[in-house]
């Protein structure tokens, strides 16, 4: 990302295009503004109560990190970003490796950090903070401690609203192992809706309604739909770029990449249940966890953008089965060579665009 971002910048005449300036493109663009607001001005009503949609975990601790940084919220940003995706690299290897073998868990992680949107891991948005506590828990999961499941979920729950997905992954593996015998253990997914709780206290104290998140999405003109009608609407949108109507413009680019993305990872997560690759029924909750985001991903499109799926290519990243299983598939060499030669182009070029201001997801 250094060197991406270093040769971004080749050219610019600009006096104040120093490297702090340029560091600080990393926590300054899209969604990464709205947290550093938030973090320095809390939840503020305008417009419409778009911020609500931002939930607290992230932004607290910025806030709390920002004396420690010197007093600049982007570098306390970029700190817990890079800091909880590290955590989320390492959680992500031991569950791979848990599950199937140190080789698996090795290119489990290289295809991970290597995935065209990966770049969002070491920018200003709370994509690691999400996963690692998302992994964490569904490694507690395995593992059958119950209450730290439980404490992770909670924290998920408390950084993005996909968190709450958790409970039914807790659900489905506390009844597998103790089946419908209850243990004061099974009160642990109770910290599930703690955690919705307490995004609901932000929403009352700042805008006088607990809900106030769930509104703020009209705001993104995010809504519910059939899963299947975005990505039909995503292949229509590729057809009608041929000369149509958009051409090869930036709006078709960017549905060619979400569109891909979804299809990969329902393509990937199906090959978890049928095929060579299939899990163990016992390792059902990983790609289960992984159909649930990947149905929250293709569901709520925005009415307000010519993007049917969008913002999937970031969401993307959080489908960590699809991960485990492209690892194992890739132990071809000729898989291995294509993942690794598409996937990073890709990344070098958008990661590029980023940080000069483009919007990718």
């Amino acid at each position: 990302m250094a060197v991406v971002t270093a040769f971004s910048w080749i050219g610019e005449k600009r006096p104040n295009v120093t490297a702090s300036y340029i560091a600080a493109q990393w926590a300054s663009q899209w969604d990464s503004k709205w947290f550093i607001d938030i973090a320095q001005r809390g939840y503020y009503p305008e417009p419409d109560k778009a911020p609500a949609a931002f939930f607290p975990m992230y932004p607290m601790l910025i806030r709390v990190l920002t004396p420690l940084c010197l007093g600049k919220p982007w570098v306390a940003a970029l700190l817990v970003a890079n800091v909880a995706s590290f955590a989320a690299l390492v959680v992500l290897y031991r569950l791979a490796e848990r599950e199937f073998d140190r080789v698996v868990a090795g290119r489990t992680v290289f295809y991970f950090v290597a995935f065209p949107t990966a770049f969002f891991l070491t920018a200003g948005y709370n994509e690691g903070l999400f996963i690692g506590l998302m992994l964490a828990a569904v490694y507690c999961l395995r593992q059958r401690l119950w209450w730290w499941a439980g404490l992770f979920s909670g924290l998920a729950v408390f950084t993005r609203s996909a968190g709450v997905l958790l409970a039914g992954a807790f659900v489905w593996e506390y009844v597998r192992v103790h089946r419908f015998k209850l243990r004061s253990s099974a009160l642990a997914v109770l910290l599930v809706p703690v955690g919705v709780a307490g995004v609901a206290v932000f929403s009352l104290n700042a805008y006088g309604e607990p809900f106030a998140f769930l509104k703020a999405q009209r705001y993104w003109g995010r809504h519910l739909d059939w899963p299947w009608m975005p990505v039909w609407r995503g292949v229509q949108s590729l057809h009608s770029g041929f000369g149509l109507r958009y051409g090869f413009s930036d709006v078709w680019v960017h549905n060619l990449l979400e569109l891909a993305t979804a299809l990969l990872c329902i393509g990937l997560l199906v090959l978890n249940f049928v095929g060579p690759w299939k899990v163990r029924r016992d390792q059902w909750v990983m790609p289960l966890v992984g159909i649930g985001l990947t149905l929250l991903m293709i569901s709520f499109p925005s009415s307000h953008q010519p993007y049917p799926l969008y913002s999937a290519s970031r969401f993307g990243l959080e489908i960590f089965p699809a991960f485990m299983i492209l690892a194992r598939i890739g132990a071809r060499p000729w898989v291995d060579r294509i993942v690794v030669a598409l996937f990073f182009m890709l990344q070098a070029i958008l990661a590029a665009f980023f940080v000069r201001g483009g919007w990718v997801a």
